[in-house]
């Protein structure tokens, strides 16, 4: 499944893989799922919306919905791409949601794993590229209180301001 939104933005969204009862269905990554809900909800709140594009670190739907190491592997070539098309853009963002995309990210930009620790909050830089780490919007990490609404509208809003000061 391919990434949605503009390519000529400053801020590029990636989550985990395409959810079972959302993208999965849609085809579009983030929509039709509580998480693409939030995720929607936050982007129109901080005046991002439409200014993004939304990808995943896998780019079809996971075994148990949760993706394995050899899965990540296997669609690394399409994020290295799509990191690649983006870091063209003037102060290139990338928010990571979740650990999953944390770590294929900093992967598919040549970085060591435990030089860039996942921590929600977290900013990093690597290559010329920002990026700002967060717990993923799922329903699983919203109803645990793990990743409350105010959390996730502080980390987005923070990315957003990265990208464009």
């Amino acid at each position: 499944m391919p990434g949605s939104g503009t390519d000529s933005c400053s801020l590029m969204i990636i989550g985990l893989a395409p959810g079972m009862h959302g993208a999965n269905r849609s085809g579009v990554p983030f929509v039709g799922d509580s998480s693409g809900n939030l995720l929607g909800e936050v982007l129109k709140a901080t005046k991002l919306m439409g200014r993004v594009k939304i990808t995943n670190a896998v780019k079809c739907l996971p075994i148990k919905n949760l993706p394995s190491s050899r899965e990540v592997q296997n669609c690394s070539r399409f994020l290295i791409q799509e990191i690649g098309e983006h870091q063209l853009n003037a102060n290139p963002v990338l928010l990571l949601l979740g650990g999953v995309a944390h770590r294929a990210t900093i992967s598919a930009l040549g970085g060591k794993q435990s030089d860039y620790p996942f921590s929600h909050g977290a900013v990093h830089s690597i290559n010329g590229v920002t990026l700002v780490d967060s717990y993923h919007c799922s329903r699983y990490n919203t109803q645990t209180g793990r990743l409350t609404y105010q959390m996730f509208l502080d980390v987005v809003a923070v990315a957003g301001n990265m990208a464009y000061p």
